[in-house]
């Protein structure tokens, strides 16, 4: 059987609205909740891509903060009648600016969740990782800060 091969970008998209929130998305179609993806475009750098893809799900403007990596999978294609192995890299995004509303026709819904109920929504186990790993990141990141502010002059 043919493999083809796809590769992606795409973000853990956060805000603190009083709690540290995850904008999921869920796909026109599907019965998911997922983190915002999709290809890379010719020539396009992966952080433009995430970015971009971002946008375009979410309807969230955002900058980058780190990257997480990336996760690979394997699914059949009906459409295409193969085998794909899909990459994709995922970045650590901070909202911005933006609405959920502003959302693509690719997607039913774009909403922001607590980390923990993100976690029980999301349905890929690899991306709940994907969410462990920013979650952690980002509350490191922000222990460090209080640390810094503390300190006496």
């Amino acid at each position: 059987m043919e493999t083809k091969r796809q590769t992606s970008s795409g973000g853990v998209v956060f805000r603190y609205d009083g709690e540290l929130q995850i904008c999921l998305i869920n796909p026109v179609g599907r019965r998911v909740w997922a983190l915002p993806k999709g290809g890379i475009e010719t020539g396009e750098h992966p952080t433009a891509a995430a970015l971009r893809e971002i946008r375009e799900e979410t309807g969230i403007e955002g900058h980058i903060i780190a990257s997480l990596g990336s996760i690979d999978y394997w699914f059949y294609s009906r459409e295409e009648q193969r085998r794909v192995h899909k990459t994709v890299h995922f970045f650590v995004v901070e909202a911005t600016g933006g609405d959920t509303a502003w959302h693509d026709h690719e997607v039913s819904e774009a909403r922001w969740f607590s980390v923990r109920r993100a976690l029980d929504k999301m349905t890929y186990p690899n991306e709940r990782d994907v969410v462990r790993k920013a979650t952690a990141l980002l509350q490191k990141e922000r222990a460090r800060q209080h640390r810094t502010e503390r300190r006496p002059s």
